[in-house]
Parts: C-alpha cells; structure tokens; sequence
C-alpha cells in the first residue's frame, strides 16, 4: 500500500508545525523539504479544512498547527486524506469487473486496506514528532 504525495504533505506540514511552535508561511516548510509551494498549499489546504491546522492571510499571516487536533490519530487523518478504491471494482460508478459476484480479492484487499488504517489509528498526531 502506497500513501498519495498529498497524504505525505500534510504529515510534513504537521511535523513541521509541531517542532516549530508557532505560525510560519508555506514557503518556509516547502523551502525546509525542498518541495512546491504550490503542492504544499494544496495539503495544507487541506489541512485547515479539516481543522488540524489554523491559516491566517495578510503580511503577518501564515500557518499554525491547532493544539487542539495532537490527539487525533494519524489513522483519522489519513482516512480523511486518501481514497482506498485500491483496485477497479472498489468503485461502483466505474467498475466493469466481469468477475465481481463472485471475487475473493475485494474482500481481501479491503480487509488489508482496513488493517491498514487500523494501525495508524494507534498514533497520534503529536507522535509524529
């Protein structure tokens, strides 16, 4: 299983900001890991929508990790990041798989996704540093 460039974004960002302690600009963190901007902005989009981070515009703006979310697992966050549709037939609207009524591997590979998930549901957000 392979997480998204995204996924691996928004743990960079939430790292970043916890070692940090205080509000930076994107462009600090993308200079830091030698990545986008524009790619972490998209993360840290993300990121705010989801509550794990505050973001303030103007000269004095930035980013902040919200202290509030270090105890949020890191399961919960990537369930909200990733989408799991691993193989075809995971994704009713586009499935065209002749052998889905009667196929193992469904269940197999969404039990393996589960696990998965499972995992990182026994960290922490503040863990990550």
């Amino acid at each position: 299983m392979r997480l998204t460039v995204k996924s691996d974004y928004c743990l960079r960002v939430l790292i970043y900001l916890q070692e940090k302690n205080h509000k930076v600009k994107i462009q600090e963190i993308a200079d830091a890991y030698n990545i986008s901007k524009n790619h972490l902005s998209v993360a840290a989009n993300k990121l705010s929508e989801l509550g794990y981070i505050i973001s303030s515009s103007g000269p004095n703006g930035g980013i902040e990790f919200n202290y509030k979310y270090r105890d949020k697992t890191v399961g919960e966050l990537i369930s909200n990041i990733e989408v799991f549709d691993i193989v075809e037939c995971f994704d009713s609207e586009t499935n065209t798989c002749s052998l889905n009524p009667h196929c193992n591997l469904k269940k197999m590979i969404s039990n393996a996704s589960k696990s998965f998930i499972e995992e990182l549901k026994q960290y922490k957000i503040k863990d990550l540093i």
